[in-house]
């Protein structure tokens, strides 16, 4: 029986029926079985990091979550735990000292969300322990700086994604994002065009971080226009955007909704802009997008599948070609991301129906798969508050850090990678 076969008779299968079997029932049973065989996988070895009593965890896997002296760690802190955020809750953001686990609070914000946190980040130009992040200043979204001074706003856009050394932010519409993908926007803002199908004043927005002016550079109807059969009668909407390393281009997963509300049932599509306004084209995967990482300015790897399979493909924008990335890359979506150091690459999975959590390294031509070990997720986390492992690499390429609730709560982990 084929892989898309499989896939279409799980589908069938009502989702709260689904959901209960793979959570609830199967794991425990399937586990049991495992150890009456004597065949429990291998945990890795990883250190904790958490401030007590508070979910802890970096973040969304493409931003590198270590410092540029490579000795402190960032981190969001918050105690709400295991529910959909309202746009109340607060979450504290801070660092860890790596050696010494020691957490230095710098900031708080009501902008951040389960998956993407508040897009924290460092920014170096501001100082060696300086981290940048969205909040609300005098009652404004803004993308802001602190450090041990204080928290300064930098620009008058919540930004989804920057690159410092280039002068460029890359804004999205996060109040809409949080009613049609819960857990990746802000619930505590409003989406200004949310009786507009297809807003022709959202879109992709394009920041100068030295003015602060933003430009909106391709509008959601463009995004339609560039989509064989796309529709005013969906509900548009945009999630998880990319700048390339020189911020030349981005991508951006496109996405629409039968209507207002459905929010498990969308339909997406990878699209990739040129950051001068000069094209936007759509990626011709073979299923739906899912992940993303740039190689350069010119390719970029997604994840794309159907159902509970997906593929590991290289595209190429200068002649729109898609080619496998290797044969040894996992058959199932993960969070994909590259060492600059050592060249490996790094991959996850979502809970199995052991409800593990596999981490797996490729070698740095991806010929070679190696498994690092497996964490138990904590099935009460379900929904947009989910905890994805979310693997990043340290700098040095060593060690690999993870959002984990295999101890029964959310925390931040060091997993050695080549132990």
């Amino acid at each position: 029986m084929s892989k898309a076969m499989l896939s279409s008779i799980a589908m069938m299968v009502p989702r709260p029926v689904r959901r209960g079997l793979k959570t609830q029932v199967l794991p425990p049973v399937l586990r049991a079985v495992r150890r009456a065989q004597g065949k429990n996988p291998d945990a890795p070895v990883a250190r904790e990091y958490r401030v007590p009593g508070r979910e802890t965890f970096a973040g969304y896997y493409e931003i590198q979550p270590v410092s540029a002296d490579g000795m402190a760690v960032l981190a969001h802190a918050s105690v709400a735990a295991r529910s959909a955020l309202t746009g109340k809750e607060s979450a504290r953001l801070g660092w860890f000292e790596i050696e010494t686990g020691e957490w230095h609070e710098l900031a708080q914000t009501q902008l951040w969300c389960w998956q993407m946190g508040a897009r924290l980040r460092w920014w170096d130009s501001a100082g060696p322990r300086a981290l940048a992040f969205n909040t609300i200043v005098d009652g404004k979204a803004v993308h802001a700086v602190a450090d041990e001074s204080g928290v300064r706003a930098q620009c008058d856009w919540p930004l989804f994604d920057a690159r410092e050394e280039a002068g460029i932010g890359l804004s999205l519409n996060f109040g809409r994002l949080a009613h049609c993908r819960p857990g990746y926007g802000y619930p505590r803002l409003e989406d200004p065009f949310a009786d507009d199908n297809l807003p022709d004043g959202d879109g992709v927005t394009l920041v100068d971080l030295a003015t602060g002016k933003g430009e909106l550079v391709y509008p959601m109807p463009e995004f339609a226009k560039a989509v064989p059969g796309a529709t005013q009668r969906e509900y548009h909407y945009l999630n998880a955007a990319l700048l390339s390393p020189k911020a030349t281009r981005f991508t951006v997963l496109y996405k629409r909704l039968p209507e207002a509300g459905a929010v498990h049932n969308w339909t997406v599509d990878a699209m990739i802009g040129n950051c001068d306004g000069s094209g936007l084209i759509r990626v011709p995967l073979n299923g739906r997008a899912s992940h993303y990482w740039w190689l350069d300015e010119d390719r970029i790897v997604y994840t794309a599948g159907e159902g509970i399979f997906a593929n590991y493909v290289v595209f190429d924008c200068r002649d729109q070609s898609l080619t496998p990335l290797s044969n040894a890359a996992p058959s199932v979506d993960g969070h994909p991301s590259k060492s600059e150091a050592t060249g490996q690459w790094i991959t996850d999975t979502y809970p199995d129906l052991y409800s593990d959590q596999t981490l797996f390294t490729l070698s740095p031509d991806a010929g070679e798969r190696r498994e690092i070990g497996r964490l138990l997720a904590d099935r009460r986390y379900q929904d947009e508050w989910r905890c994805d492992l979310h693997p990043r690499w340290s700098r040095d390429g060593e060690t690999v850090w993870v959002d984990s609730t295999h101890e029964g709560y959310r925390a931040l982990y060091r997993v050695d990678a080549n132990a």
